[in-house]
């Protein structure tokens, strides 16, 4: 638990009042003050948080001295309780001083409060003692990222950041502290740092009450099945606390923390480093990396040629709490350079710890001093050029993160079949204040394709028609549509899917001779969600005289009208569509006017007419002009309308000749109207024998 506390609650006791308060009471009275603040002095918090609780509860309030004094034991119990990640404990005892005023003598009161309820998910209660802290402590950078990061909690929690999946390792965790796994290289080891039953000798570590830290591993077979863990044993677990380790690229060089125990002395932990003899562990060798006897240093991360190393460590020239630090190793004379700090591109006023490295040369870490979810978050930092520098950390989000820590993640797979651990005291761990190894996996995206083929007129389904789908990325497939004319697109035969996230598509329709032209479609597969693509393709029955969408011109003139009523344009474009589809055709293109005017200037203005439509689809949309023929019919060829029962059914027909239309002269809107129906374009396939031209500079045989 020291390597724990030092690497994850805090270094030192930062900020906690340490002077013991006059102690009251006759020489037959049991002074409960004076052993709590002997068991705190010799970092048995453990036994201090009840023995400061029990102190607090024996004082009474009657004058302002025991008042202080009351609020005091109330404080130390509450800090004690915190180190120990008992956080709703802790949170009872500050609430405890806050009410008897200790924040009149230590403003931090309100400042560690506001830090136990943010550890429990109660950001709305957390900023308001904030808030309150930094009106004692004004400008204060920590305060400000703590309370911003509350303000954004429910942001950031509303939608997950991350679409990974995270599960406890329930077969691997105990009710002790279980966290910071190592693979081995080969993948068929897991190392880890533990407090579990079974350390290795008989004593209790006074600061928890559990045993002391060892290095465990678990033996992995070949259907991913963990065995039973066992402690890596000598010369490696000792009498102290060890753990966080990490290996070089071989797996032949180990390196770990081990921080000594020792009564009323304040020893720093430090980095060993061992190397494999054979099948076995030889002697560990310390590291020279302190500035100091009482400094920590601890969690090494090594590059694969084991020649830089990233720690964590409170040394001189940090710039708060705990840094990440980096010494390289000079071969030629067989040591480890003066520790450099990582920088304020990296580190924080808060803690900056376990670090570790990703596949790729980045670097991960968790840090409790940027804006994030609570506690300590993990961050990816990129890595600058060859150098060994890295910058802008970015927080792995939502679920990665919570709002308790979260902290030492590698990972076994990167790619689509992203997967890994982290560590955490999350909600859902094992043990009611215990940290557990925690897996996570990044589930494929599911891109689901529906397509369904009718018919434009009827919209009744179209079976057996022949669907070629081609993707941007180099996949086709060709199939033929059900008897309820669909085709679902969703997982192959061997598992892989079809459509994989990512690029477009197109879908063509082939026609069906003597009954369907083709018909074309294209959709993105772009999506970091689980999706299902519907399409439908509305194929056009081959008929003799092809009716387009409204096309409407300038009166008595062939300009093509687009306005905020109609596009004129957009209209002919279905004709264009249609032709793509169908390569192979022309089409005469055919206008028509109304009755109004003499047959020749009818005549004259319908031909003026077809060949604007022409021209706007040879011109603009690039249609080879041999395969539309322009013709203006004027008046010659009025139209045919239908009247039909409300049942569906056709009941009579009524050609649109001037005769019939001047019924109507006495309503306007039906006259015009009627009118409006003559004023048509329309398409007629002349030929379905057209061969494209091949593009300039194909040779072809």
């Amino acid at each position: 638990m020291k390597l724990f506390k030092l690497f994850i609650a805090v270094i030192a006791v930062i900020g906690v009042t340490t002077t013991t308060l006059a102690q009251g009471g006759g020489p037959a009275t049991r002074n409960y003050g004076k052993e709590a603040d002997e068991l705190w002095l010799s970092g048995a918090y453990s036994e201090a948080a009840d023995a400061f609780k029990k102190a607090s509860e024996k004082v009474n309030p009657k004058n302002a001295k025991a008042r202080l004094k009351k609020a005091y034991y109330a404080y130390m119990s509450a800090t004690c309780y915190r180190l120990l990640h008992d956080f709703a404990s802790a949170e009872q005892q500050y609430e405890k001083a806050v009410l008897l005023k200790y924040y009149e003598t230590e403003p931090r009161t309100y400042y560690y409060l506001a830090e136990m309820e943010m550890a429990q998910c109660k950001h709305d209660e957390a900023v308001e003692n904030y808030r309150k802290y930094e009106k004692l402590n004004p400008g204060d950078a920590l305060t400000k990222v703590r309370i911003e990061s509350c303000e954004n909690y429910d942001m950031m929690t509303s939608e997950k950041m991350t679409k990974h999946k995270v599960t406890n390792v329930t077969k691997l965790n105990t009710d002790a502290f279980d966290y910071s796994t190592v693979m081995s290289p080969r993948g068929d080891e897991m190392y880890f740092s533990s407090s579990r039953a079974g350390s290795t000798g008989e004593a209790t570590d006074p600061i928890t009450g559990q045993n002391f830290m060892d290095i465990w591993v678990s033996k992995i077979d070949r259907n991913d099945n963990w065995g039973q863990p066992e402690p890596i044993g000598d010369p490696i677990n000792t009498g102290d606390s060890e753990g966080t380790l990490c290996f070089d690229g071989r797996g032949k060089s180990m390196w770990f923390t081990r921080c000594p125990v020792e009564d009323k002395m304040n020893i720093g932990c430090e980095i060993w480093m061992v190397e494999k003899k054979g099948k076995a562990w030889g002697e560990p060798v310390k590291l020279s990396l302190k500035d100091h006897d009482t400094t920590h240093v601890g969690h090494p991360a090594v590059s694969d040629d084991g020649n830089t190393l990233i720690f964590a460590s409170n040394m001189a020239g940090g710039f708060g709490g705990v840094d990440l630090w980096m010494s390289t190793y000079d071969k030629r004379n067989a040591e480890w350079s003066l520790p450099v700090n990582l920088g304020s591109e990296i580190n924080t006023p808060g803690n900056d710890m376990f670090p570790t490295f990703g596949p790729s040369g980045e670097l991960y870490y968790a840090s409790d001093g940027m804006v994030g979810l609570g506690g300590l978050d993990i961050y990816r930092t990129e890595k600058v050029g060859d150098q060994m520098k890295w910058k802008n950390p970015t927080n792995l989000g939502y679920p990665m993160n919570s709002c308790r820590d979260d902290y030492h993640i590698i990972y076994t797979a990167m790619g689509k079949e992203q997967k890994g651990y982290i560590s955490s005291n999350r909600n859902g761990s094992k043990g009611e204040h215990s940290q557990d190894i925690w897996d996570f996996y990044l589930p494929p995206i599911l891109v689901d394709l529906d397509i369904l083929v009718t018919d434009l007129e009827t919209g009744a389904p179209v079976p057996g028609a022949k669907v070629i789908l081609v993707g941007s990325n180099g996949e086709n497939y060709v199939m033929n549509t059900d008897p309820s004319g669909r085709i679902t697109m969703t997982e192959k035969p061997d598992g892989s899917r079809y459509i994989e996230p990512g690029g477009t598509w197109t879908i063509e329709v082939e026609g069906i001779p003597k009954q369907y032209f083709s018909a074309s479609d294209q959709f993105s597969a772009v999506t970091d969600v689980n999706r299902r693509i519907i399409r439908e393709l509305k194929v056009m029955p081959i008929k003799e005289v092809i009716r387009l969408p409204e096309v409407r011109y300038d009166l008595g003139k062939a300009t093509l009208q687009v306005n905020d009523s109609v596009n004129s344009k957009d209209s002919l474009n279905f004709l264009y569509d249609l032709m793509m589809a169908n390569p192979t055709i022309i089409v005469q293109l055919m206008a028509h006017t109304d009755s109004r005017g003499s047959d020749q200037a009818n005549k004259d203005l319908s031909q003026r007419r077809a060949d604007s439509c022409v021209a706007y689809l040879v011109n603009e949309k690039g249609l080879p002009a041999e395969r539309l023929v322009p013709m203006g019919y004027g008046e010659t060829k009025p139209t045919t309308i239908y009247d039909v029962s409300p049942s569906g059914d056709t009941t009579a027909s009524h050609v649109l000749t001037e005769a019939y239309i001047n019924k109507f002269k006495n309503d306007k809107a039906v006259f015009e109207g009627l009118h409006q129906k003559n004023r048509r374009t329309e398409g007629k396939i002349i030929s379905y024998d057209y061969v494209p031209k091949k593009p300039e500079g194909d040779g072809g045989n």
